[in-house]
């Protein structure tokens, strides 16, 4: 089980907590989608989940998450392979790769994405395409807990299925996303969302969310072209 319990953070030059008595607890394993207005705090929470924000009170979770909030500032000029060898040289160490070294370490989706693009360099690359390309890698690193922000955030949606059959592919995973597209919901056929409003946490399992209704508040919080 993955929870947080009595959570309480407070920004260094404010004068009251910014969130106070927070609790809840992720599906685990499963996809949990969190959503809420901007500036609601989704990000400043998922900076406390995996660490990056100290904050007192009861987190039950894993002390080692993968955590995407945007992309790696990389140059253009480095090629697709070399971004796999970062990325991927969390998990095996210091690698030099070739395609049929791909092919064994990571997912078959992912491979058929990245094989096509190995030698080009980033800056060739669309702005979706070098999202993915990042996603795709750090999905291929084993850990628990998986945090995204807006993965699917400038992918084309053919792009995003990819995206989230690589995800499925794990179902012994934690994931938590951040998102303002009921259509990645749609996605999946189970999943809790956490609904961060007025800096508390409301969850609503996957009927729960589905049988509110268009008159729901939240409703109003997404995109749905």
């Amino acid at each position: 089980m993955m929870r947080v319990a009595h959570l309480t953070y407070q920004f260094s030059k404010t004068g009251s907590p910014f969130f106070k008595d927070v609790s809840f607890q992720l599906k685990s394993p499963g996809v949990n989608f969190l959503i809420g207005q901007n500036g609601a705090g989704k990000t400043t929470l998922a900076d406390i989940i995996t660490g990056l924000r100290p904050a007192k009170g009861v987190l039950d979770l894993p002390k080692a998450a993968i955590y995407l909030n945007q992309q790696l500032p990389l140059l253009s000029s480095i090629r697709v392979r070399d971004v796999a060898q970062l990325v991927l040289g969390i998990e095996h160490g210091r690698l030099r790769l070739t395609t049929e070294q791909l092919q064994q370490l990571i997912d078959t989706q992912a491979y058929q994405f990245l094989a096509p693009l190995w030698d080009q360099h980033y800056g060739q690359l669309s702005g979706g395409q070098r999202k993915l390309v990042q996603l795709l890698l750090f999905l291929q690193v084993e850990r628990e807990l998986i945090v995204l922000d807006e993965p699917t955030a400038a992918v084309d949606r053919e792009n995003v299925q990819l995206l989230f059959q690589v995800m499925q592919a794990h179902p012994e995973r934690t994931y938590l996303l951040i998102t303002h597209d009921v259509r990645d919901l749609h996605a999946f056929t189970d999943y809790q969302v956490l609904w961060l409003n007025n800096r508390q946490v409301t969850t609503l399992s996957k009927q729960a969310f589905e049988t509110a209704g268009e008159q729901a508040e939240f409703v109003a919080l997404f995109k749905t072209q």
